[in-house]
């Protein structure tokens, strides 16, 4: 009796988790109106693009219409891209040439970085040897006498 209350009470458990982790249809648009681009020409996401656009309401709109045919987030995203193009996805997706946008911002930050800290052990190099030079390159007693001469000491 003990393991089938026990087994009982797991299932409840873990139906009710299952269960709290299904978002509503209002949270899947909200969640992607802020991962797709308004079409309207502005640089905005279609969650933020002002009252005045007119595009944004008909997107969103289409967006909750896909959802309420039980697309995925993913069949909605492959929709608009297939109707709209690459540009009405916020972020790039990470693979082919499109690649390269995920690649090079941290391939330049990393080529800067040494390229920063090569010229400043160079420069630090540098000035120690001109210190060298200035150590070296004493002036003769013939000549500081005529200096001394010249400036009335």
């Amino acid at each position: 009796m003990r393991l089938l209350n026990t087994t009982f009470l797991g299932c409840l458990l873990l139906g009710s988790l299952t269960w709290a982790q299904v978002p509503s249809q209002k949270e899947m648009v909200d969640k992607m109106v802020d991962h797709l681009m308004c079409t309207c020409g502005c640089p905005h996401l279609i969650g933020q693009c002002g009252d005045e656009c007119g595009v944004a309401p008909q997107l969103i709109h289409e967006i909750s219409d896909l959802v309420s045919q039980g697309k995925t987030e993913e069949e909605v995203y492959s929709a608009f891209e297939a109707k709209y193009g690459l540009v009405v996805l916020a972020v790039p997706k990470a693979e082919g040439f499109n690649m390269l946008l995920w690649i090079l911002p941290f391939l330049g930050m990393l080529v800067g970085t040494v390229v920063v800290f090569v010229v400043f052990s160079r420069l630090k190099a540098s000035n120690s040897d001109h210190e060298d030079q200035k150590k070296s390159a004493g002036i003769d007693k013939e000549y500081r006498q005529l200096i001394d001469k010249e400036i009335g000491k």
